[in-house]
This record gives structure tokens, C-alpha cells and sequence, in this order.
């Protein structure tokens, strides 16, 4: 997976768009009530936040197919994100 921080839109490894990352709620990680092994539960919009540290770019896009909406944890530190400018 790649992102451009300065845009926050993700990009899988060889250049497909996959989302632009908008949230106007600032929580820390930890602070969001777990619902599952990599999932956490939105106390603001209802929404589930997924984890993507462990996901491939397959994944994320199957997750995204299935819910367009959905909302992505990733930190620029990963294993498995490449930041882009």
C-alpha cells in the first residue's frame, strides 16, 4: 500500500487509487472500544475503524468494495505502507 500524507489518498503497490482518508474526529487508537481482533467501533459516527497493519493491498480493496465508507487505521510506520509525494 502506498499514501501520500500531504493528500491522505492510498494508493495499492502498483498505483490504484484505493481511497482518500477524511475523519473530523481526532482519537488516539487506543482510546477507540475494541469490536473485534483488528477492528474498533466509532463512539462518534457508529462507524468500524480497521486496522490495515496486517492487511494486504487485496484485502483492503475486498473491504472496500464491500463497504466504500469504511474507515482505515494506518500509520505511516508500517510494514506495509510506502509513503509517496
Amino acid at each position: 500500500m502506498k499514501i501520500n500524507p500531504s493528500t491522505k489518498e492510498i494508493f495499492t503497490d502498483t498505483g490504484t487509487f484505493v481511497k482518500r482518508l477524511h475523519c473530523p474526529i481526532s482519537m488516539m487508537w487506543k482510546d477507540i472500544m475494541e469490536n473485534g481482533s483488528n477492528t474498533r467501533a466509532c463512539s462518534h459516527c457508529d462507524k468500524t475503524i480497521y486496522d490495515t497493519e496486517h492487511l494486504i493491498d487485496a484485502e483492503i480493496e475486498h473491504l472496500l468494495v464491500k463497504d466504500p465508507q469504511a474507515c482505515l487505521k494506518i500509520s505511516l510506520d508500517q510494514d506495509n505502507v510506502k509513503i509517496v509525494h
